[in-house]
């Protein structure tokens, strides 16, 4: 009898260990946290930044450029150009009175928060 039952303690025993869950085995990975500047919104040109550089920057980055401004930042594809060629957001967020753009002075935070948060999410265009 004494063998039985420890040989019956034993089995529940290792079937209890054995059935133990690892959640961590066999749940999903938890996904990537957003860390874009705004993660409450996937910020696009088209709603977002075109306003911007229509507000801010046009009237010396038409086409063609016044003022001695180098290039164009009239259509998506000159933006982004600007941005991957030209340092466009190091521009608009640098705290160098000198070297800022606008020229007429530094775009509040906010503004350049919807900026880097755009470029954060991919240049979505749409």
């Amino acid at each position: 009898m004494k063998t039985s039952f420890t040989i019956y303690f034993l089995f529940c025993s290792i079937l209890l260990i054995s059935c133990g869950s690892d959640d961590d085995a066999m749940s999903e990975p938890d996904p990537e946290p957003d860390m874009s500047p705004i993660s409450t919104q996937i910020s696009t040109y088209q709603a977002h930044v075109k306003t911007i550089i229509d507000t801010h920057c046009i009237s010396c980055h038409s086409n063609p450029p016044t003022q001695g401004a180098p290039m164009s930042l009239e259509t998506f594809d000159e933006v982004v150009n600007a941005e991957n060629n030209r340092g466009l957001f190091a521009r608009i967020s640098t705290t160098n009175e000198f070297n800022v753009m606008p020229q007429s002075g530094r775009l509040p935070d906010e503004t350049i928060l919807i900026v880097e948060d755009w470029i954060e999410d991919g240049f979505q265009e749409q």
